[in-house]
């Protein structure tokens, strides 16, 4: 190796030093700005404390409120309470859910500002599950992925709820 090449391999390995050197030394004393600035920008994280308490009032067949959070349950789609079997659907959940907290942890992005949760009764018995099994919701795969499907199906096999009416009629 020729000389000139030896002392131009020994002043790139200094400067590459140095310039690695000066780049760490520039991202450790900016890293913390930059992600101070990240998480200013980004939205907040949801909490993923379940939330734990009675049912204070029922919106429709898949919506309740517990205290102040307004909560829909996850997997599932009920009539809504204008619809011909919204009253119905409406009055079951209030029954299911009546008299006892329920345990409702996060399980999807929050829909309208609604924390999506699935939410379970004292026995620990899905309450979305009690309402496709009772026919007055469906199972919505593209969320719950079947999870309720079996209970949709027996609930079908029984003509219970919605199944005993024309799919036109409970939407």
């Amino acid at each position: 190796m020729s000389r000139f090449l030896r002392i131009r391999r020994r002043r790139l390995g200094l400067n590459a030093s140095l310039f690695f050197l000066f780049g760490a030394v520039a991202l450790a004393l900016a890293g913390p700005k930059v992600a101070a600035g990240y998480r200013e920008a980004a939205p907040p994280l949801p909490a993923l404390t379940p939330v734990v308490g009675p049912v204070s009032r029922v919106t429709d067949g898949d919506t309740f409120w517990i205290g102040r959070q307004k909560i829909r349950l996850w997997g599932i789609d009920a009539p809504e309470a204008a619809t011909p079997n919204g009253p119905t659907a409406t009055r079951y959940l209030a029954q299911v859910v009546a008299k006892h907290p329920l345990t409702c942890r996060q399980a999807g992005r929050p829909s309208y500002d609604r924390l999506v949760a699935r939410c379970v009764d004292p026995w620990g018995r899905d309450v979305a599950e009690i309402m496709v099994g009772a026919g007055w919701a469906l199972d919505w795969p593209e969320f719950s992925k079947g999870r309720y499907r079996p209970a949709q199906d027996r609930a079908a096999a029984l003509r219970a709820g919605v199944h005993g009416q024309a799919q036109a009629e409970w939407r």
